[in-house]
């Protein structure tokens, strides 16, 4: 059944309706654009937002050259699917869209399965709304369809997603929670995608098999990956690589010796796939092989140790859990709390480490016990809009996140 248009305050107007199918869906946005297209004859456009509103495909049948009807600007560049199974990664999933809607106006469907047993069910909430730039007038309008569903049809989403898709723009997949890679419907979802968006940070257990399938979907080639886990280590991998740029310290790189990354255990479950990520970006960026991936130490306290061959020797690796959460805000398991790189030559030794404080990092290198060079920076906040919006915005393949995927995989024994 069809909503009505509801005009809203501050310069937005929006419409709402709901449908129990894919053609019921198809119907109530084609219903909403004739609303808007009225509407905004109603409103006597410009010939200029006439003519951005024919640039529209889906608005250029409702459209005639004297411009009798007009919808100012309707900027989709992608469709956005996001599969989130709980309530609350919903929720999550909504609120990171809406953050950016006026920066990257997109078609966003949110599905959230539900109970596969049972009949086969929609249940589609569809809303529309239109923005007004306050210097520039232009009007920038998306959508968002959030479908629930329950019974077998959460085994077919691709095909429930597919005749929703804008036609020639790309599509993002974005799976909240543990994707279930190499599953059929997982794969059916990707076959219809360009990009890819996880956080392996949220993986389950280890993280080690997630991680092999994730690596064995880079490989494919299509969708491009991107992965939240990383790109929160992005300001840890930038403050340690940073302190190399000391004439004392970058030659002392070929001499690494160990490597230390404590991570954050608030209870019984390690997750170790940022350490091995981690770790990852280091072995690919220096030339290390893993001889020995990690295993519990012999010494107990649940660390794990691990051996790379580096240029000129092992370089051991050692994750150990920490069980200070700190703020809670800025710290999930498995999180970083400490990176450490032991190296140097017969004479000295360097020790440069990077370790979070509240919301920021601070990092520092010693020099035979002398602190020569500190850098620090501030984390982003923990919600997921700035990664989301990386990955909308960037195309192309990371090709330094492919090859710390590959060595991840290796350390973790997978």
């Amino acid at each position: 059944m069809g909503g009505e248009p509801i005009t809203m305050v501050a310069g937005a107007r929006r419409w709402t309706a709901r449908a129990t199918s894919v053609p019921g869906i198809e119907a109530e946005l084609s219903r909403i654009w004739s609303a808007a297209a009225r509407e905004s004859h109603e409103a006597h456009l410009s010939a200029r937002a006439r003519a951005l509103a024919l640039g529209d495909p889906h608005l250029a049948g409702r459209l005639d050259v004297a411009g009798d009807v007009g919808v100012r600007m309707r900027t989709s560049v992608l469709t956005l699917v996001a599969v989130a199974p709980r309530p609350e990664t919903s929720e999550r999933a909504l609120d990171a869209i809406n953050t950016l809607a006026t920066r990257h106006p997109s078609r966003a469907l949110v599905l959230s399965p539900g109970d596969p047993g049972g009949p086969s069910w929609i249940d589609a909430g569809i809303s529309a709304q239109c923005r007004i730039a306050g210097r520039s007038g232009a009007e920038t309008c998306t959508e968002q369809i959030v479908v629930r569903t329950g019974g077998e049809i959460e085994q077919h989403l691709a095909g429930l997603v597919q005749p929703l898709l804008i036609h020639d723009l790309p599509v993002v997949l974005w799976w909240l929670d543990d994707p279930p890679i190499g599953r059929h419907r997982f794969g059916d979802l990707l076959a219809i995608c360009d990009r890819l968006l996880v956080d392996s940070g949220s993986f389950g257990d280890d993280g080690g098999a997630h991680l092999a399938g994730l690596a064995e979907v880079y490989a494919a080639g299509r969708p491009v990956v991107h992965d939240i886990g990383w790109m929160r280590l992005t300001l840890w991998r930038e403050l340690l690589a940073g302190l190399f740029e000391h004439p004392l310290l970058a030659p002392e790189l070929p001499a690494a010796r160990a490597l230390r990354i404590d991570v954050l255990r608030p209870g019984d479950a390690l997750r170790l796939t940022k350490a091995a990520l981690f770790a990852g970006w280091l072995a690919a960026t220096l030339g290390w092989v893993v001889v020995a991936p990690l295993a519990a130490s012999r010494g107990g306290g649940g660390a794990l140790v691990g051996t790379f061959r580096g240029e000129r020797g092992a370089v051991r690796v050692e994750v150990r859990p920490v069980g200070d959460a700190g703020d809670a805000r800025l710290r999930s398991p498995g999180s970083l709390v400490l990176v450490e790189l032991e190296l140097g030559r017969r004479g000295h030794e360097v020790r440069a480490r990077v370790t979070r404080q509240a919301d920021h990092l601070l990092a520092t290198a010693d020099w035979s016990g002398a602190e020569v060079s500190r850098r620090a920076g501030r984390l982003e906040p923990f919600g997921e809009a700035p990664y989301l919006a990386e990955a909308l915005e960037r195309a192309g393949p990371d090709r330094v996140l492919g090859r710390a995927i590959e060595q991840a995989v290796h350390l973790l024994g997978v």
